[in-house]
């Protein structure tokens, strides 16, 4: 199934359209769509169709409206569950998932300085759009959140876009794309600063210093405010005609593969190598990952998670690598004190560590991980676990409760007599056995 609401509400099975009948018909649809695998019972669904409004008749309407949608969908695709409705929504069926899939791998892109994979994913991003989300609900209460959500990233993924087209060059053709831009979003200070920076690279001075002016005075008319640091640093720039205001294209130099090893390209591990890239891609979307990797020593294990990281850095994120120590004499919780230490953080467990204390500093460690995959997608690496400390594996079990709301996928590598591997497979996405 392809769904699409980047637009006008749609629906494809193949090269199949999906007739989906009146207003009230396709808004059944459309509320299931933005719920997708979750259920949601008959109440909720006409309280979030009618409101206060709803008639006598609503719930036999919205059967009746189910009972047609499911004509045209495929088998299953709508289930009842005691009364309740859950639409089933693969993975890349929804063309929201796929712009906010494309919008995190180009944001990662820019991160990493690879502006012309960045303007690339960003541009294939955009393309998924036909217009407002959901136009056809504009009026909808029900719509209303995602719709404002979407919007907002929509601006926000054309202005990382353009960031990147500056970084390459593209300064001329940008002012009218950015003087438009700034017409419809007149507050917006990041356009402000683009649209300054394009007309100075493009030998406007005086009307890049007259775009600041125009920010200054639309923002102390509408807000009250002056423009905010960024804004005024760019205008001392271009009076000074700061040579740093130029534009400097990276390059990545040939033949290298970015990563803790950089290492050169694993054979034999195909299918080990697309089904963590897989989980690479989810996390890099926001759909955090765990995998958990078995095998003697020799098996490749570490050489595997090289790979992973070569990978995941040329993406944009961030690498921490911790593991265990069996020489004897290694503080409690030692893998995560090496992987926090290469995020800059220091570990400090609690003394004495009741179940309470430990459970605290478990979300402590939690929330700094989270907070750090937020500013920067972060693969986490675990490595030689069988010689680490039960209380770091019962960590990583707790950490990977909260790892599918993380821009983050972590790996767990052990021999088969890693404690507890049992306990940490199952909140693994899959475990690979080398």
């Amino acid at each position: 199934m392809d769904y699409r609401i980047l637009g006008p509400l749609e629906a494809f099975d193949g090269e199949r359209t999906i007739s989906l009948g009146g207003a009230r018909q396709r808004a059944v649809l459309a509320l299931l769509v933005l719920h997708g695998n979750e259920t949601l019972t008959s109440d909720v669904i006409v309280d979030e169709l009618w409101g206060e409004e709803a008639p006598p008749t609503a719930v036999k309407v919205l059967q009746n409206c189910v009972s047609a949608l499911r004509k045209e969908l495929p088998p299953e695709t709508i289930r009842t569950v005691a009364g309740a409705y859950s639409l089933a929504l693969e993975p890349e069926e929804l063309d929201r998932d796929r712009f906010e899939r494309l919008l995190a791998e180009g944001r990662a892109a820019l991160a990493a300085g690879d502006h012309d994979d960045a303007a690339e994913q960003l541009r294939a991003s955009l393309a998924l759009w036909r217009g407002a989300p959901l136009s056809d609900f504009t009026y909808e209460a029900f719509a209303n959140e995602e719709v404002a959500r979407l919007d907002e990233l929509h601006v926000a993924a054309q202005e990382d876009l353009i960031e990147a087209e500056l970084a390459l060059g593209r300064h001329d053709e940008l002012v009218p794309e950015l003087e438009s831009l700034v017409t419809r979003y007149p507050l917006r200070e990041r356009l402000r600063w683009q649209l300054m920076l394009a007309l100075y690279r493009a030998g406007r001075q005086a009307e890049a210093l007259e775009a600041y002016r125009a920010a200054r005075r639309t923002l102390l008319a509408e807000l009250g405010i002056e423009p905010g640091p960024a804004l005024h640093e760019l205008e001392r720039a271009i009076l000074a005609q700061d040579p740093g205001l130029e534009a400097v294209r990276r390059q990545t130099a040939p033949g290298r593969r970015p990563g803790r090893a950089a290492a050169t390209p694993l054979a034999g591990r195909d299918d080990q190598l697309a089904l963590l890239g897989a989980g690479l891609d989810d996390a890099l979307a926001g759909r955090g990952r765990l995998f958990v990797i078995v095998g003697p020593t020799g098996s490749g294990k570490t050489r595997l998670a090289d790979e992973v990281a070569s990978t995941a850095k040329e993406h944009g994120a961030r690498i921490l690598w911790g593991r265990g120590w069996d020489g004897g004499g290694a503080p409690a919780y030692w893998p995560w004190s090496q992987a926090l230490r290469d995020a800059g953080q220091t570990l400090e467990p609690p003394e004495p560590a009741d179940a309470e204390t430990r459970f605290r500093f478990f979300e402590t460690v939690t929330e700094s991980l989270r907070a750090e995959a937020g500013r920067q997608p972060l693969l986490i690496v675990f490595d030689d676990l069988q010689a680490a400390d039960d209380d770091s594996i019962v960590l990583l079990e707790f950490f990977a409760t909260e790892l599918p709301e993380m821009y983050a996928l972590v790996l767990a590598l052990g021999r088969p007599e890693t404690a507890r591997l049992d306990e940490l497979g199952r909140h693994a996405t899959q475990t690979l056995e080398l």
